[in-house]
């Protein structure tokens, strides 16, 4: 069995509020060092902490990145023994890279935080919920998606233990779950999930309303996976990015990844105007707060090609779909479902301008990663199987467009609701 393959699904301080619910993007980019502007290494430690802090929160995780290390290296260096303080330090400069892609480097240090809380914490205490959910998170951006609902768990439990049912922490811990569901095709229960982590939000105090915000527009596209509700797909994004205007959050990257997700859900209602912009700011943000190989970017790179073929400007296409393709493959390699978007949209192109045996090639492709990597009965596998029975029927091979047909409807059945 591949180690992407989705696994069985069954169900049993301020900086520590932003680890456990940011971001969207699973990416993988060079280790990056980058001065402390004007400071060098004349900071304290406790200094250091503050600056990389403000940072994240702020979605600048290039700029985090070195006061992060300089402050874990201080601690590192200032005592032989491992300290609750160096494990925070291997937190943070773990999700600091989470945040970059680079999940790599962000495993060992958030595995060597647990075993440095094993040895000095009760297992009751809620400082254990950071590392827990970022490793699930972790493994989440892997596809290892069994291991990564197993972490996801032993954060509830500690939660529950340790801070009650409305506690904010609890509904990022259930939004994240939530996508797990989703990710494996569990809809419904991915759409519980996100009921109940809204209401969570709703009946708590201090939460961060960008965490809020995070969970309406996971609540959004999920709803465009489904299908049927497109009525509360646009209010949910105007929803989310009111709240990030609010904040004066305006270029983060989760505002960006609301306005790609909007740009592209106009695309699918037909209004190409109103998504051409959006798609290009969110580009713009971007390209300006993330790293030139950030998979964030290649979503947006993705849309603006759907948009030009969508309006017929072929000729704009394939510079942004390879670049969007090398993006994700660097990230995760040939064999990831992530690389599956940039496939899909080459296929498009490829069918649009009659090249129909590449398109083949493209879809067959992404049908043998998703089988390999979702099992052979996922939703997905059938949504492939649907879009290569099209394809073979505009190519007029009628033979193999009602082999894929067929198939596709086997699978979506099992997927029925009874």
């Amino acid at each position: 069995m591949s180690k992407h393959r989705a696994k069985q699904i069954t169900g049993p301080g301020s900086w520590r509020k932003h680890l456990l619910a940011v971001g969207l993007g699973i990416f993988l980019i060079p280790l990056v060092f980058l001065p402390v502007e004007g400071q060098g290494s004349s900071l304290t430690i406790e200094e250091l902490d503050q600056q990389a802090t403000a940072y994240f929160k702020a979605g600048k995780y290039l700029e985090a990145l070195s006061p992060a290390i300089q402050a874990f290296e201080s601690r590192q260096t200032a005592k032989s023994e491992e300290t609750l303080d160096l494990a925070g330090s291997l937190n943070k400069l773990a999700e600091i890279y989470r945040g970059l892609g680079d999940n790599d480097r962000a495993q060992p240090l958030l595995e060597k935080s647990l075993r440095i809380y094993e040895s000095l914490l009760d297992p009751e205490d809620r400082r254990w919920v950071v590392p827990l959910n970022s490793l699930a998170l972790v493994h989440y951006n892997k596809g290892e998606f069994g291991d990564a609902e197993k972490y996801f768990y032993k954060t509830l439990k500690v939660l529950d233990l340790s801070s009650g049912p409305t506690h904010p922490d609890k509904a990022a811990v259930l939004n994240n779950l939530a996508r797990l569901y989703e990710a494996t095709g569990a809809f419904s229960q991915a759409e519980n999930l996100y009921e109940q982590t809204l209401a969570v939000f709703n009946n708590s105090y201090g939460h961060s309303p960008l965490n809020y915000a995070a969970t309406l527009n996971n609540q959004a596209l999920l709803y465009q996976r489904m299908g049927g509700k497109d009525e509360k797909i646009e209010p949910l994004y105007k929803k989310v990015l009111d709240i990030y205007r609010q904040a004066s959050q305006t270029n983060h990257p989760g505002f960006a990844s609301t306005l790609c997700n909007l740009g592209n859900f106009y695309l699918g209602m037909g209004e190409y105007e109103k998504a051409k912009p959006l798609i290009v700011q969110s580009m713009n943000i971007r390209k300006e707060i993330l790293a030139p190989d950030h998979f964030d970017l290649a979503h947006s790179l993705d849309a603006l090609a759907k948009y030009y073929i969508a309006v017929g400007q072929y000729e704009n296409v394939e510079p942004l779909v390879h670049r969007s393709l090398a993006i994700r493959e660097s990230a995760f390699g040939l064999n990831h479902p992530n690389i599956t978007g940039s496939l899909e949209t080459l296929a498009t192109y490829y069918r649009n301008i009659g090249q129909y045996e590449k398109a083949a090639s493209f879809l067959h492709r992404v049908l043998e990663i998703k089988k390999e990597s979702l099992g052979s009965d996922h939703p997905d596998v059938g949504k492939s199987l649907r879009k290569l029975a099209e394809l073979y029927e505009d190519a007029g091979d009628r033979e193999q467009a009602d082999t894929m047909y067929y198939s596709s409807v086997r699978v979506m059945k099992k997927n029925s609701n009874p």
